[in-house]
């Protein structure tokens, strides 16, 4: 189990750190390798080794770049790329137009996400980069969903996202938007990944989400600008919102869903899955049921669910605020860290509220045993139940049980 807390262990496997010559000329170069496609990490290492940097690769005539041993196509397409690009020139339009570039290897590059083999080698951004720093949770579905899975998809976001931990998604339609959405109205952390060029609004009727999200969250693509949202680019583009994740919840998926594909893809990364259930008979959930009952994701019913799998709980949360700390998704993880403005320490409970809290187990209590212990009406402790739970320090199950988290 993948645990939440404020430890950092590193132990993951891609090669360390290494030294880059001034920032302009690599990110000059690794555009180029962006344009070319197909430069994984490990082509990324081979073409450093044979040429000595990767700067060099903008001064090494086409003879010498002919002469490396770069498998496939992706030499020639290298070198065609090379001949017909002006990178600094590009760079420099980029940056007139606020799209910021985030290389593998950089500070605020995905930490997560630079241990896949398949990692992009640039990021294309718009918005507020820090956000990529700390670890989040996926929230999918399907774009054809319900009135009740979209409210469920934002509830979920806007949950996460008020704790400090940044909603994740791909700004479609559905489920995606109302993930956004949820997390953009707590003025929480939240990362649209694109299908296409960050200065592409996909899908169009999302506009105002888009300059939303720019001005609070952070929108990023993989593709260049000006890149035309393809259908081959979705399932290529959710490899990064699961795999810049600790965990992918998938609230709506009808079978033969583009969110299943990113939870198997999340499963194949080594990360948690997690599905909200629904009617037996609905078309909408029989994805979600798919996975819960094949044992690739684990049923959940509210964000305590996530953070039980995580070993937290939002009371632990809201502690760990009480100093300017970093939330922390562990197993080899650096964190979330909660805006400034979701900061301070958890609100104080009165007397009364502290005597029904202490009442109830971690396993459940029943709220006439709580009402007989403490000699109270049953009214006056519906009242506490409610400030507890509203807090984050309960949460009420069926036939009148209440859980301390």
């Amino acid at each position: 189990m993948i645990v939440l807390s404020s430890a950092c262990v590193c132990n993951f496997s891609w090669a360390p750190m290494r030294y880059y010559a001034p920032v302009d000329r690599r990110l000059e170069a690794l555009y180029l390798l962006a344009l070319a496609r197909n430069f994984t990490p490990a082509r990324h290492d081979l073409l450093v080794s044979q040429l000595g940097s990767l700067e060099a690769l903008l001064d090494a005539g086409e003879d010498e770049l002919r002469k490396l041993k770069i498998p496939g196509g992706a030499l020639t397409r290298l070198i065609e790329t090379r001949r017909g690009c002006d990178a600094a020139a590009e760079l420099a339009r980029l940056k007139e137009q606020n799209i910021s570039l985030v290389g593998w290897g950089d500070a605020d590059y995905p930490e997560l996400l630079a241990s896949l083999p398949d990692a992009p080698l640039l990021l294309f951004c718009r918005g507020n980069m820090d956000q990529l720093r700390h670890h989040g949770i996926a929230i999918v579905g399907s774009r054809k969903c319900s009135d009740r899975g979209r409210e469920q998809a934002f509830e979920f976001g806007r949950g996460l996202a008020e704790l400090g931990i940044p909603v994740v998604s791909g700004m479609a339609l559905g489920i995606d938007g109302a993930a956004h959405e949820g997390a953009l109205e707590v003025k929480g952390p939240t990362v649209a990944v694109l299908g296409c060029g960050v200065d592409v609004v996909y899908p169009p009727t999302h506009h105002e989400l888009y300059d939303r999200l720019v001005e609070q969250g952070v929108v990023i693509s993989e593709y260049a600008p000006g890149t035309e949202p393809l259908a081959a680019h979705f399932p290529q583009r959710n490899r990064l919102i699961s795999g810049m994740t600790r965990g992918t919840l998938v609230v709506e998926a009808p079978m033969g869903s583009g969110a299943l594909i990113t939870a198997g893809l999340a499963v194949e990364q080594g990360r948690e899955v997690f599905a909200v259930p629904g009617p037996v008979r609905s078309p909408y959930v029989r994805g979600c049921h798919h996975l819960i009952k094949r044992g690739q994701a684990q049923l959940v019913e509210s964000v305590d669910d996530i953070l039980v799998e995580f070993g937290t709980n939002r009371a632990a949360l809201f502690a760990e605020r009480k100093a300017p700390a970093k939330l922390q998704l562990e197993e080899g993880a650096a964190a979330v860290e909660a805006p400034a403005a979701l900061r301070g320490s958890a609100p104080a409970l009165n007397e009364d509220e502290e005597h029904v809290l202490e009442t109830l187990s971690y396993e459940g209590t029943h709220i006439n045993q709580v009402v007989r212990k403490l000699g109270i009406t049953t009214s006056e402790c519906i009242a506490h139940l409610t400030m507890l739970e509203i807090r984050g320090l309960i949460s009420s199950a069926s036939g009148g049980y209440y859980v301390r988290l």
